[in-house]
């Protein structure tokens, strides 16, 4: 089975849009089962529905959500590993680690976790809904049902017919082993939230399935061609899907990644004749504070945003941080790596010192 990749460029505004929704994954779970839960964006894809359920590589749980206004009829799809919806529903549910790990070997949904899969989709769809609302006119969202599609069967149907186009991520729950998933939906909408058509390319990925657009990530790394390396980027990153983007950057235009610890504060004398990224989601603010506090020891250090969820506040606030440069995210790899092309330093780096605590 295969899968069809879309055309650069010509699916722009819908990955960043699908890239929204699935940033709010963990942002909308980590709270409710108390653990963190990184979610890794992956690629875009045109698949059969068939081609799907036939490239599982394991049974999968999966929710329909129920699209109304202006999309009534229409429904979005998500898809996970099934040892980390036990993993969530158990945590949920206050089950011990060692109980759940066990659990995880299992290929069922049963009992009480049956039910609080269900309430973590009823949050997930809620996440899901506020995010697009914003973005898509006369749009609603709601979690339908739940169940289970196993390699070769969707025996309760609930992925339907016909072609989707499908988003990939990959995701850790706590401690737990990563797994993948994806979210989809059909053509006719996609191209609506894309504002234009969609070209597939040429290229297709065998043996489609639910771990095709994490196995993209590697490909997208191997088809960039490293540049020499001319500079560092200090990454103060919080989420993994900005990471991924920021990697392929880098290869692209020559710079040595040094990625920070989430508690790190940056030190502004470490970083002369760098560039620093800070990763800005909802409730970082502080963020802000540490681009200012750098700017003001040394203009040599280049400093960029990257906002989640940019509003004119949240961009105001940037603009007096006196960042050097400034992006909403999900963002386009090219876009990141155009500003970071600008900001590339003219001296070579100064040997990277300890941060402050």
């Amino acid at each position: 089975m295969t899968a069809t990749t879309l055309k650069q460029g010509t699916d722009t505004a819908l990955r960043s849009l699908l890239g929204t929704a699935v940033a709010t994954i963990g942002e909308t779970l980590s709270s409710l089962v108390g653990r963190d839960i990184e979610v890794t964006s992956g690629e875009l894809h045109l698949q059969e529905v068939d081609a799907i359920v036939a490239g599982l590589p394991r049974t999968v749980a999966a929710a329909r959500g129920a699209m109304d206004k202006g999309y009534a009829g229409k429904s979005l799809l998500t898809l996970i590993e099934l040892p980390d919806a036990i993993a969530m529903a158990g945590l949920l549910m206050m089950t011990p680690d060692d109980v759940i790990s066990e659990r995880r070997k299992s290929k069922q949904l049963e009992g009480e976790d049956i039910e609080a899969f269900g309430e973590l989709g009823n949050l997930l769809y809620s996440g899901f809904s506020n995010v697009l609302r914003e973005k898509v006119d006369n749009f609603d969202l709601r979690m339908q049902d739940h169940g289970l599609v196993e390699p070769g069967k969707d025996r309760e149907g609930i992925l339907g017919t016909g072609t989707l186009v499908t988003f990939g991520f990959r995701m850790k729950v706590g401690e737990f082993p990563e797994s993948q998933g994806l979210i989809a939906i059909d053509t006719d909408t996609a191209e609506r939230w894309n504002q234009g058509p969609l070209e597939a390319s040429s290229s297709k990925v065998k043996d489609a399935g639910i771990d095709v657009a994490a196995r993209s990530e590697d490909a997208s790394f191997g088809n960039i061609s490293a540049a020499p390396i001319c500079g560092v980027l200090s990454a103060f990153v919080i989420q993994n899907d900005v990471f991924r983007t920021l990697r392929l950057s880098c290869r692209r235009v020559g710079l040595e990644i040094r990625r920070h610890g989430r508690g790190e504060i940056p030190n502004p004398a470490a970083h002369r004749n760098q560039i620093v990224l800070l990763d800005v989601p909802p409730g970082e603010e502080r963020r802000f504070d540490w681009c200012h506090r750098i700017k003001e020891l040394s203009e040599s250090t280049k400093v960029v945003l990257l906002i989640h969820h940019a509003s004119r506040s949240r961009v105001t606030q940037a603009f007096l941080s006196r960042a050097d440069a400034i992006l909403g995210f999900p963002c386009d790899e090219q876009q990141l790596s155009q500003k970071l092309e600008q900001l590339k330093p003219d001296e070579e780096p100064e040997p990277e010192t300890e941060g402050e605590e």
